[in-house]
């Protein structure tokens, strides 16, 4: 896959892409300026298929299922890859945005786990399994560790104060081959696996 920046701003959650923007996105991609996340190349990737992808984002504070179309790019190597931009989270149907709302209110405790899943049409062990990467991934990132920020929720609002949000999730990706969240491994970046991997 390769992560294209969309995120190019402050991240106030709750927060919603609308179609208007993805179809934007879509449309600037310009695949021969891609790097081949597998051999390397830059100036091999020329456009190769579409498919629909089923997300959950929230909209007026309500979650609400949508459809995306992800465009993907073959490098003349044979190897092909989606374009996705950083507001997605691979091999989940959660949006970040929703995710990382969900994470606050839950650190806030601003509702209960019932209360929460209930509203948002999650599982409770879904819920958990994302405190676990959020757990997880905060302590492959320095900034976090060097920030003395003891607890989750204080962790969370110093990662949504970032003045450019797509910032964190491309220097995250650069540095772990993972997108913040993301808990499968992407096949194509399995020779270099991130710290406690």
């Amino acid at each position: 896959m390769i992560r294209k920046k969309l995120l190019n701003f402050k991240l106030n959650l709750p927060f919603f892409v609308s179609d208007a923007e993805l179809e934007r996105f879509r449309d600037s991609a310009v695949p021969f300026r891609e790097r081949c996340p597998h051999c390397g190349t830059r100036g091999k990737c020329r456009f190769f298929a579409v498919y629909g992808r089923s997300i959950v984002d929230i909209m007026d504070g309500r979650p609400c299922c949508r459809t995306m179309i992800v465009a993907r790019v073959r490098c003349d190597c044979g190897h092909t890859h989606a374009l996705l931009p950083d507001f997605i989270v691979p091999y989940r149907q959660y949006t970040l945005p929703f995710i990382l709302h969900i994470l606050k209110l839950y650190f806030s405790r601003s509702m209960t786990v019932q209360a929460l899943c209930g509203s948002f049409w999650i599982s409770p062990p879904t819920l958990y399994e994302w405190k676990h990467a959020f757990a997880m991934h905060r302590s492959w990132w320095p900034a976090f560790v060097r920030s003395g920020h003891k607890g989750f929720l204080d962790t969370l609002v110093l990662l949504l104060s970032s003045p450019v949000f797509s910032d964190f999730t491309s220097g995250f990706w650069r540095q772990t081959l993972f997108s913040f969240l993301q808990t499968h491994a992407n096949p194509a970046n399995c020779c270099r696996l991130p710290p406690g991997w």
